[in-house]
C-alpha cells in the first residue's frame, strides 16, 4: 500500500556513491580520448599513403614521358639517318651520271677521229664509216708458238686478233719479223683463213729443216 516505504539492499561489494560514477565517466572519457587518437593516426597514416601514391604516380607519368620523348627523338634521328643516306645516294648517282656522260663524250670524239679512216671495200659489206678502226700488234718474238705442218720444212700460225673487238672481218695486211733468215722464207705476207677474231699464216722456205725450233730460235713473229 501507499503507506509502506521499502528500500532495496545492494549487491554485496557494490557502494553507491558519487566516486563510482566519476570513475566510469573518466574511463569512458580515456576511452574515448584512446579511439580519437587511434583515429587521427590511421588518418595520417591514410594520408602519408596518399602522399606516396600521388609521388610514385608522378614518377612514372614523368618516366611515361621521357619514354616518349625518347621515342620521338630515336624517330627524329632515324628520319635525319634515311635523308642523310638518300642524299648521298643522290649525291652517288650524279656522280655516276657524270662519268656516263663523260665516256659517251669520249666515244662520241672517238667516233669523229675514227671518220678519217676510209674503207673503200672490205670482206664483207661496209658498216658505218665512224665505227671503222684500225688495229695492230704482234705475236712477240719470245711469245710466238710456231707449229710444224707436213713435209720437211715450213711453219704455221693461227694469230689471234679477238682483242681487236672487229665485228666484220677485216683487211688484213701482216708481216714477218725476226732475227734472221726470214727474208728467205716464202708466204711472209699471206693470209689464211681470215675471220673476226683470226687469221693464219704459213711460211715455207727453200732451206731445209725449216721447224718450229728454228723458226722460235730466230725469233720469227707475226706483226
Amino acid at each position: 500500500s501507499s503507506g509502506i516505504n521499502a528500500e532495496w539492499p545492494l549487491r554485496p561489494g557494490i557502494t553507491a556513491n558519487s566516486e563510482t560514477d566519476e570513475l566510469l565517466a573518466r574511463k569512458q572519457d580515456d576511452n574515448v580520448g584512446d579511439l580519437k587518437d587511434l583515429l587521427m593516426a590511421s588518418m595520417q597514416n591514410t594520408i602519408a599513403l596518399t602522399e606516396v601514391v600521388v609521388q610514385q604516380t608522378q614518377q612514372v607519368s614523368d618516366m611515361m614521358l621521357s619514354l616518349s620523348a625518347a621515342r620521338i627523338d630515336i624517330q627524329g634521328l632515324k628520319l635525319k639517318v634515311g635523308k642523310n643516306e638518300a642524299e648521298v645516294d643522290k649525291a652517288a648517282m650524279a656522280n655516276k651520271i657524270s662519268e656516263l656522260k663523260d665516256e659517251v663524250k669520249a666515244l662520241k670524239g672517238d667516233l669523229n677521229n675514227g671518220a678519217s679512216v676510209t674503207v673503200l671495200n672490205g670482206e664483207e659489206e661496209n658498216g658505218d664509216p665512224k665505227c671503222a678502226k684500225v688495229c695492230s700488234g704482234t705475236t712477240g718474238r719470245t711469245t710466238t708458238d710456231w707449229a710444224d705442218y707436213s713435209g720437211t720444212t715450213g711453219v704455221y700460225k693461227e694469230v689471234d686478233i679477238s682483242g681487236c673487238g672487229f665485228v666484220k672481218i677485216p683487211t688484213i695486211t701482216t708481216s714477218i719479223e725476226g732475227s734472221g733468215y726470214h727474208w728467205e722464207i716464202t708466204g711472209t705476207s699471206a693470209v689464211y683463213n681470215a675471220k673476226i677474231g683470226s687469221f693464219s699464216t704459213y711460211l715455207a722456205a727453200n732451206r731445209p729443216n725449216t721447224r718450229k725450233g728454228f723458226a722460235e730460235a730466230k725469233l720469227w713473229n707475226v706483226e
